[in-house]
């Protein structure tokens, strides 16, 4: 009965069952050509020497117009260095190649990678506005010389407030023109603003300036209402502030009044703090055969007793009441009639 069976119905199976084992021998032989053709690219991306370096970070806001510069107005340098034990590469065709300069957005590589692919940085590049110039202007293709290169005039022509990460990062790249066949992984700069160059009218300096307008400092708007409040107690520049604070800190606080906030005065008088004095020193001779020196805030460094100068640090606890009481007496005259530059020799 079992072979009647067989022989009745292995015809109509006959077609299922070699279905069955064409799909099952196309799937094995698709899984052994997928993985021989992915071996070569893991091979490629285990095989990359070379990479270019940005040394030294890009300031975290740049204006249109103004010349690229690193931190601290050093000049921004590309290196060409080994991908394995990041050694400079001073020899060799790579290392006199031309190199491009491009703008990417400032989400590429957000995580830090560090490694990226070619495909990865080329779909990252951005290019400017229909209707507008180039995004960089000046000397966008550079030469390595020794596997070293500086970027010397190259500036932005827009900002960056379009592009949905608001930030730019500065790329580079062998140029294209260049035939090579080693994979060198492009250099990536750190995330920056760049604000059009009348933003740069009203920028903060840090750190600040004695002469600089108030203005100048964190929290207090040019010709806003802090400004003029300054203004109209004689306050115009940093000094004036700095000169206020340190003869009577709780009336400036309070001539600011509550609009500004603790957090907001904080950061005003720590910026303000931050201003390099200069070298002049002020003599206050009560009368009493002690004379008071003083910076050129208004702070109380030394005393001169006699013949000899002393510290404010070096005073004994007896001396410091004393001084107390001359510093007192400056700080009530109405003007500095009393006041005598010396010599800090």
């Amino acid at each position: 009965i079992g072979a009647q069976y067989m022989q009745k119905h292995l015809p109509k199976l006959e077609p299922f069952l070699r279905r069955v084992v064409q799909e099952e021998v196309h799937n094995v032989l698709i899984r052994h050509i997928d993985s021989a053709h992915r071996l070569p690219l893991q091979l490629k991306t285990s095989s990359k020497r070379y990479k270019l370096q940005f040394q030294g970070n890009l300031p975290q806001t740049l204006f249109t117009g103004n010349r690229v510069e690193a931190e601290n107005k050093q000049p921004l340098r590309i290196v060409l260095t080994d991908a394995v034990n990041n050694q400079l590469i001073t020899s060799g065709p790579l290392s006199s190649m031309k190199v491009e300069l491009l703008v990417l957005d400032g989400d590429f590589n957000a995580d830090e990678r560090l490694e990226h692919t070619e495909k990865e940085f080329s779909e990252s590049i951005v290019f400017e506005r229909e209707g507008k110039r180039p995004l960089l202007s000046g000397e966008v293709v550079i030469v390595l010389e020794k596997g070293v290169a500086s970027v010397r005039d190259i500036s932005f022509t827009d900002n960056s407030s379009w592009i949905r990460s608001r930030k730019f990062r500065l790329g580079a790249r062998m140029s294209r023109a260049s035939s090579i066949e080693e994979r060198v992984q492009e250099a990536v700069s750190n995330p920056f603003l760049v604000k059009d160059h009348r933003g740069e009218v009203y920028k903060k300096h840090h750190p600040p300036a004695l002469a600089d307008d108030v203005w100048r400092l964190e929290k207090i708007g040019k010709d806003g209402v802090f400004h003029k409040k300054l203004a109209d107690f004689g306050i115009h520049t940093v000094q004036d502030f700095l000169r206020n604070l340190v003869m009577d800190q709780y009336g400036l606080r309070g001539l600011l009044g509550s609009g500004m906030s603790n957090k907001m005065w904080e950061s005003t008088v720590e910026h303000a703090r931050e201003c390099v004095l200069d070298d002049k020193l002020y003599s206050y001779c009560s009368g009493h055969g002690i004379i008071l020196l003083f910076n050129c805030i208004h702070e109380n460094i030394g005393v001169v007793v006699g013949s000899n100068c002393f510290s404010v640090n070096a005073l004994t606890a007896t001396q410091k009441v004393v001084r107390t009481s001359e510093n007192t007496s400056f700080r009530t005259e109405t003007s500095l009639s009393h006041e005598q530059r010396v010599d800090r020799s």
